[in-house]
């Protein structure tokens, strides 16, 4: 669970040591990155066709007075107040950290921000609730994706629009921030949406392993303060109602897994004049996956390998490379303490109907040591 410690702030007092406020070089990045979508109008635009509502975009350009109809012909002056009152509390209130009443710190930087506005995340509410304005409130976090540039990320966001802030690189820590933060579900979706786009061959195995880490572990903070579901395999059950400690988001991404590894990679190896069974890609690939993974899209009829026995052959040779990956593992100490499994797969008789191949596991059997007395 995160976990806040408070002291009493000065009004003129200044960033404690080992902290920063939005002048640090992370910031500066941010900053930077923002003006430079401003400029170009894709922050204004999208953000005030947001705010019309109507479908139809109001353009406003900044500095120049030139103000666009409402598609009628008028001027929406409600939409203009508005661009007017986000433009002026994002860079009074947190590029200047003017008129602030709470300084968050974490990792080596903070932030001196606004009661009000920070408000509208119902995770920081609450760390504000029981303290004093002017207040410091250290956050500290137990998820480990969760770095100070996606704080950031976050907290600017709830004074403007930050979504073009985030990459490759850093959509894995700001979905999993803005998920605890709560309050931002469009930059969630966002992050999202970028980590969906980014799978290949090399990072899938990465997604896989983060997406499978049991909420349990790491107790509530994972549902915004409510109490996670304890889970032991994600994959067993592959429908879209999985859980897991992002909620939805979880879910969404699991499906997203799902298909990349059952249809978009096999699609792009046979695109490439590739045999399925043979490609060194998907056998690398299943060979890193969990078990209860593996076995379902093995046994997944919509696997694009029809014949049974090719099926049969690719499976083999997967779990051949697991076990070679296992020993190897085995032997440099990498244990749980959990008894070694040995898997196995059987192509099966269906009666009338063909054949089938199952992908099953059992413990290994060990060899029984006899002590002889002398």
């Amino acid at each position: 669970m995160s976990a806040a410690t408070t002291s009493a702030l000065p009004p003129s007092s200044s960033t404690p040591a080992g902290s920063s406020t939005p002048s640090t070089s992370t910031s500066n990045t941010l900053i930077a990155a923002s003006h430079s979508s401003q400029a170009n109008g894709d922050a204004e635009s999208s953000k005030t066709a947001q705010l019309n509502g109507h479908g139809n975009a109001v353009g406003y350009a900044e500095g120049t007075g030139n103000v666009h109809g409402n598609g009628n012909g008028q001027i929406d002056h409600n939409v203009i107040h508005a661009l007017d009152s986000t433009k002026w509390a994002f860079e009074v209130g947190y590029l200047r950290q003017e008129w602030t009443d709470v300084h968050f710190t974490f990792f080596n930087s903070g932030l001196k921000a606004h009661r009000l506005i920070i408000a509208r995340s119902p995770y920081l509410a609450r760390l504000m609730l029981n303290v004093a304005p002017g207040s410091v409130i250290h956050l500290s976090f137990q998820d480990e994706n969760i770095a100070e540039e996606s704080i950031h990320i976050a907290l600017q966001h709830l004074y403007n629009p930050s979504q073009h802030l985030i990459n490759v690189h850093n959509a894995r820590s700001v979905l999993s921030t803005s998920y605890l933060f709560g309050g931002v579900p469009e930059l969630t979706h966002h992050a999202y949406t970028v980590i969906r786009s980014s799978f290949d061959p090399d990072n899938i195995s990465e997604y896989v392993q983060w997406l499978s880490i049991d909420p349990a572990l790491y107790g509530a903070e994972f549902r915004n303060g409510g109490a996670s579901a304890g889970l032991t395999d994600i994959w067993s059950d592959t429908s879209s109602s999985g859980g897991g400690r992002y909620g939805d988001w979880t879910a969404r991404l699991k499906q997203d897994v799902l298909e990349y590894l059952l249809h978009a990679l096999p699609s792009q190896i046979m695109s490439d004049k590739s045999s399925l069974i043979a490609d060194p890609r998907l056998l690398s690939v299943y060979s890193k996956l969990p078990y209860e993974l593996f076995k379902s899209l093995i046994e997944n009829p919509k696997l694009p390998i029809q014949s049974m026995q090719d099926r049969f052959a690719f499976a083999k040779k997967v779990i051949a490379q697991r076990k070679k990956a296992l020993s190897a593992a085995t032997s440099g100490g990498a244990t749980n303490g959990s008894p070694a499994m040995e898997e196995s797969v059987v192509l099966a008789f269906k009666g009338g109907d063909g054949m089938e191949v199952h992908v099953t596991r059992k413990p290994k059997k060990s060899r029984a040591l006899w002590k002889v007395e002398a």
